[in-house]
């Protein structure tokens, strides 16, 4: 996936705002071969589309319909390992963090704007 967006304009900018522990846990997936779960949590047009649509909605209320969206797509094992928490709450955290990135990335791509 890193390879097919480093070709595109936007991939300076979806990487500059990514979280340390994000990183280290999609880099974490592809040294198992898990790509295609990396792949999952990369922000898609659906994404940016449901934040415009929650436009006006206070910060932490996107932040949770987002995290919720995300939560299935987290590998419990892996997040664990790399977070160095329990599986739950490793999981819990990482969806935030995701669901953040996911937020600053459409403030800085002007799909909405900050308050």
């Amino acid at each position: 996936m890193e390879a097919v967006l480093r070709e595109l304009s936007i991939f300076p900018v979806l990487m500059s705002v990514v979280d340390d522990l994000v990183v280290a846990y999609i880099r974490r997936l592809e040294e198992l071969g898990l790509s295609q779960l990396a792949d999952s949590i990369f922000p898609t047009a659906y994404v940016f589309r449901e934040i415009e649509a929650m436009s006006g909605v206070p910060a932490e209320v996107v932040v949770e319909r987002l995290a919720d969206a995300v939560r299935d797509k987290i590998r419990p094992d892996v997040a664990e390992e790399v977070v160095g928490a329990p599986a739950g709450v490793a999981v819990w955290l990482l969806a935030r963090r995701i669901a953040m990135w996911y937020l600053q990335l459409a403030v800085e791509l002007g799909v909405v704007r900050e308050r």
